[in-house]
């Protein structure tokens, strides 16, 4: 029946973009957790430079993924959960994640508590992930919601942070709806495109035969010496 279709079509696309959601922040765990393993193997003094890059971008990554998670993730996920203390526990976290933050903003890596701030930072983040992959994600798969409409608030938004927080990072390689998305865009482009280019050679065509235009070869020599 097409009813029943149309239900299977619209149940695949939201597990779809469930699975998208849950990969993007997982992503981002994996990501922070990387970055805190790399300062371990790193000098704060013979490596200072190196130190201070790699936390500053830390520190974005960190502010693109809390954001996220603030201001669309948490508050779709909340009426969800069985557990609703595990979203006020998560945002408490993310008060000392913040708190953190912006103490080593103002941190150089010469300073005393440079490497011990970060290594805190990334104790605490750590600690974060492991509740949100273990008891929040598996609770939150559970729950029905729009998820087609929160991957694309989660996308456009991500997209917004990156550019003011990360400006000199490449955007990501785009999900596969949103490759097909592109890609449609561009062929309805590439399409007005030609019909555009068309419409003006033949334009062009009309004037040409319309106006008292000579091409060289046949201009008439009398005409020349008169």
């Amino acid at each position: 029946m097409p009813t029943t279709r149309s239900g299977t079509s619209s149940s695949r696309g939201s597990s779809s973009a469930q699975n998208e959601i849950v990969s993007m922040l997982k992503e981002d765990h994996k990501r922070a957790k990387k970055s805190f393993a790399e300062f371990e193997k790193l000098d704060v003094h013979e490596d200072s430079e190196e130190c201070q890059a790699l936390v500053q971008k830390t520190l974005a990554e960190l502010e693109v993924h809390a954001a996220l998670e603030e201001e669309i993730f948490y508050p779709a996920a909340r009426g969800a959960l069985d557990e609703e203390d595990l979203i006020d526990e998560a945002e408490v976290e993310h008060m000392t994640l913040h708190m953190l933050v912006e103490q080593l903003k103002d941190m150089a890596p010469e300073e005393e508590k440079f490497a011990a701030t970060f290594k805190v930072l990334g104790e605490y983040a750590t600690h974060h992930i492991e509740e949100e992959e273990k008891e929040m994600l598996p609770q939150i798969a559970k729950a029905r919601l729009d998820w087609d409409n929160l991957l694309q608030q989660m996308t456009e938004r991500r997209e917004e942070l990156m550019e003011a927080l990360m400006p000199d990072v490449e955007p990501e390689a785009p999900s596969a709806k949103g490759k097909a998305k592109a890609k449609q865009k561009d062929e309805k482009g590439k399409g007005r495109t030609s019909q555009r280019e068309t419409e003006e050679m033949e334009e062009e065509t009309e004037e040409l035969a319309d106006s008292d235009w000579e091409h060289p070869s046949y201009i008439d020599p009398a005409r020349d010496e008169e």
